[in-house]
């Protein structure tokens, strides 16, 4: 059977982020994926002077309130930007409701900032229900500003490898599921750094000095992909940061603005390869 996944993700209009990312990717690896908006936006927010915004905590309670009603079940569960604490516990009560009715496959992208300071539409009241709700996560796929965040520490832009091995335990203690933390800063070399419970790993990355958005969607994405069709965590991690560097690294040879965001369409055919039986 075909895995279903339910994708809990903002909708940009223009240029590429969230859920426009999210869909080609998981699609491509014969994930069946149903969008659920948490907001809705003219365009991605980087890059633009001027944007529309619209959370649509009333959609998204009632979209879930109806697949309730009709009894369906997921897969996997993905979880990324939320619009407010409100959103937050909806997502943690659709999280318990599917466990009781079957299995899926919970990560969670704690999406709170980056580059040392909250997101727009992010206060103290979303920080807080997001620590809430990576209780419930199997994986979670924090940047180093919203682990700083989850744990109530100050930001950092340098890492020693044991100081982000002891923020990946704590991490792990905090939420209880396998913590993969991406873009680490360590002097010369940037990684990603992952931890099972058991093992700590660094996957460290030839660093590309441009900024696309949608770039960490694109990699959770892919990391959830692989995970529900191999089960592997260090090799689904593994294969995520060279895709992931992958499709930056067309993105640029192909002269995409940075404002239109990474474009998972230039690795698509690279992605359906991984399993040819499947992809027909």
């Amino acid at each position: 059977m075909v895995p279903v996944c339910a994708a809990i993700h903002d909708l940009s209009c223009y240029a590429k982020s969230s859920l426009t990312v999210v869909l080609p990717t998981l699609e491509v690896m014969g994930i069946e994926t149903c969008p659920l908006p948490t907001a809705l936006l003219s365009s991605q927010t980087d890059g633009f002077a001027s944007y529309y915004f619209r959370e649509t905590t009333g959609d998204l309670s009632g979209i879930l309130e109806a697949w309730a009603a009709l009894g369906l079940s997921f897969d996997a569960i993905y979880s990324g930007f939320l619009g407010s604490a409100e959103q937050a516990a909806l997502v943690m009560d659709f999280i318990e409701s599917q466990r009781r009715i079957a299995r899926p496959l919970v990560l969670v992208d704690p999406v709170l900032g980056d580059e040392q300071s909250l997101y727009g539409p992010m206060d103290e009241r979303c920080v807080q229900a997001m620590k809430n709700l990576v209780k419930e996560a199997d994986i979670i796929t924090p940047n180093t500003t919203e682990a700083a965040l989850l744990l109530d520490r100050p930001f950092k832009t340098l890492f020693s490898v044991e100081e982000i091995g002891q923020w990946a335990r704590d991490l792990a203690s905090l939420s209880a599921a396998n913590v993969v933390i991406t873009s680490v800063p360590f002097g010369q070399t940037t990684a990603v750094v992952a931890f099972d419970g058991s093992e700590i790993r660094l996957l460290p990355y030839e660093p590309i000095h441009v900024s696309y958005p949608g770039c960490g969607d694109l990699f959770s994405s892919i990391l959830l992909g692989l995970l529900i069709r191999t089960g592997h965590f260090f090799e689904a991690v593994a294969k995520a940061v060279s895709y992931t560097s992958l499709a930056i690294s067309r993105s640029v040879k192909a002269g995409l603005p940075m404002r239109h965001g990474v474009s998972p369409t230039l690795i698509l055919s690279d992605l359906a390869a991984l399993f040819p039986s499947i992809i027909q």
